[in-house]
């Protein structure tokens, strides 16, 4: 009878063993893995804090608002960005060109790179950035390159 009881606890803490171990699932959930990228193409010709993003993984062109109030961090031409590009709400993209993560808010996606960039224009003609523009001109260097 012990060895019938011993024989049937082992057997059974076998079973519970077995039953405990899953199958993996290979698919990663984490959001940092699952970004999006895209370069920027343009950037404001009047110093508003507007640019055009290309994405990378449907070529279409987002027109986005620099929320970082040091314009030392907006984007520069031929910037790559990496981060969440849904439209609408302020978020934290990383900007692998210049090694910092920047505030970014996504306004709208066009098929074309024109359409974009009216967009913006439309945008600072409305929102008076052209006019203080003609007033006080700036240089439009935003940040001293990096030196690699």
């Amino acid at each position: 009878m012990k060895r019938f009881i011993s024989i049937s606890l082992v057997f059974f803490a076998g079973i519970v063993l077995l039953a405990s171990c899953t199958k993996r699932d290979y698919y990663d959930d984490n959001p940092r893995n699952n970004d999006e990228s895209g370069i920027v193409t343009y950037i404001s010709e009047v110093n508003s804090p507007y640019s055009v993003v290309k994405m990378d993984y449907d070529g279409q062109y987002a027109v986005v608002y620099s929320v970082d109030s040091d314009a030392g961090l907006w984007p520069e031409v031929n910037d790559v960005l990496v981060g969440d590009f849904e439209a609408g709400g302020s978020r934290s993209v990383y900007n692998k060109t210049f090694g910092r993560n920047i505030r970014l808010e996504v306004d709208e996606f066009f098929r074309y790179r024109n359409d974009a960039i009216n967009s913006v224009i439309r945008k600072e003609d409305s929102e008076g950035y052209a006019a203080s523009f003609k007033k006080n001109a700036i240089q439009m260097q935003r940040r001293t390159p990096l030196v690699k």
